[in-house]
């Protein structure tokens, strides 16, 4: 792998991410407000599902790190990338970027090889910065997704 130009992550469903942080914070709050009160084994219960919790959180983020010879996508928690070389990402539109349904974000979608890789861009200023530093490594830009 050659020098990396630029790395985006984030989790696949944003969606499936939020119930679990939300879970996560409340058995979090519990665990830290009444650990006396709800005595030593039912704490370490909830820890233990805490942690838990966090692990499955965690394996939901995929990275996709753009290098100077291509993409390689890689999911967190899980062995195994996946490397789509430089010339078949530029020329096979494998890559596109498409705004979230809410208007809020962005989505940056990667198929290739029957798979369908998406992962939430938070905010216009990393989807800028994103395509500035592939624009000037690359010499190419993701284009829009098609509408379907």
């Amino acid at each position: 792998m050659g020098r990396v130009v630029a790395r985006v992550s984030g989790p696949q469903k944003p969606e499936d991410v939020l119930l679990d942080v939300f879970a996560l914070s409340f058995l979090t709050i519990i665990i830290a407000a009444y650990t006396a009160n709800v005595g030593l084994y039912l704490s370490i219960a909830l820890g233990v599902i805490d942690g838990v919790l966090f692990i499955m959180m965690l394996r939901r983020i995929v990275v996709a790190t753009f290098t100077v010879d291509g993409l390689v996508i890689g999911r967190g928690g899980r062995r195994g990338r996946v490397f789509i070389p430089r010339d078949v990402v530029v020329a096979g539109n494998v890559v596109c970027i498409e705004r979230d349904s809410r208007g809020r974000s962005y989505n940056m979608r990667v198929a290739y090889g029957g798979r369908v890789y998406t992962i939430s861009l938070m905010n216009k200023r990393l989807v800028d910065k994103m395509v500035d530093r592939l624009r000037r490594n690359w010499g190419w830009v993701p284009p829009e997704c098609p509408s379907t």
